[in-house]
């Protein structure tokens, strides 16, 4: 009876909806920004040369917060099976431990074993970020993340338009520069591959001008695939962000019912 009463305390603060939300409690909040604050030490602690003390902090505090995540992980599987989403019991445990966001945490809190048997610190930091995904299982930001989801699933008829447009372009682009240029830069523009990299970050309008045509056929050839390029950028901003209008839209509705 203790432990089931125990359960279901927990459960409210952190168990799953029926629709796979997380109450908006203490708990779901504290681990919201425990996340942000260990990506933040994740990052910082590529600052500090091996060995150092500040390095040494720094890896005492993000072990630490991976016990807290170990023992966060814990608990969800523990009250999973009152969610009714997964079933009772010890069946129920094992569904949710092979849901996708169930993995996730898996994921996230695998760095501190691979600590433990000592595996690269950078592959262990690497995963370590992989913490931030966790961030769309928590209320607000889990609505965030729904539009994010949304904005680019309602379009992605439309943006797979856009990724071939802009392979063809690349493609083309970086051909017809490897024909120009490529006897006068043969290091910038000897192979397609090579050119593709000047194709990419023109047609993208970065231009970092590390790589650029000098012939007067190549600069034209630069010239026509800019102003190609602006409209890869400008469809593709445009088309997810009507998608991110039209997810919000959504949101308001349906409160709107909800509160009728």
């Amino acid at each position: 009876m203790q432990i089931s009463s125990i359960r279901e305390k927990l459960w409210l603060q952190v168990g799953e909806k029926k629709d796979g939300s997380l109450p908006s409690s203490w708990f779901n909040t504290f681990f919201a920004f425990l996340i942000i604050f260990s990506i933040v030490l994740v990052v910082i602690g590529t600052e500090f040369t091996p060995g150092s003390i500040a390095e040494k902090i720094t890896n005492t505090f993000e072990n630490s917060i991976g016990v807290i995540f170990v023992i966060e992980y814990l608990i969800r599987g523990f009250v999973s099976p009152l969610s009714k989403r997964y079933g009772k019991g010890l069946k129920g445990i094992l569904r949710y431990l092979i849901t996708p966001s169930s993995i996730i945490d898996l994921i996230a809190i695998a760095p501190i074993f691979l600590g433990i048997v000592g595996s690269e610190i950078y592959l262990v930091r690497i995963i370590r970020l992989a913490r931030i995904f966790r961030l769309g299982k928590v209320g607000k930001f889990q609505n965030a993340f729904g539009h994010i989801i949304y904005a680019i699933l309602s379009r992605i008829e439309e943006l797979k338009i856009i990724g071939l447009y802009t392979g063809v372009l690349t493609l083309i682009s970086s051909t017809l520069l490897y024909f120009a240029e490529g006897k006068i830069q043969p290091e910038a523009f000897g192979t397609i591959p090579k050119a593709m990299w000047w194709s990419i970050i023109t047609i993208t309008t970065v231009g970092y001008g590390d790589t650029y045509p000098i012939s007067t056929l190549g600069r034209i050839i630069t010239a026509i695939t800019a102003l190609a390029g602006i409209s890869v950028i400008a469809i593709a901003a445009g088309l997810i962000s009507s998608g991110f209008d039209e997810a919000i839209q959504n949101s308001r509705n349906k409160r709107s019912k909800k509160s009728d």
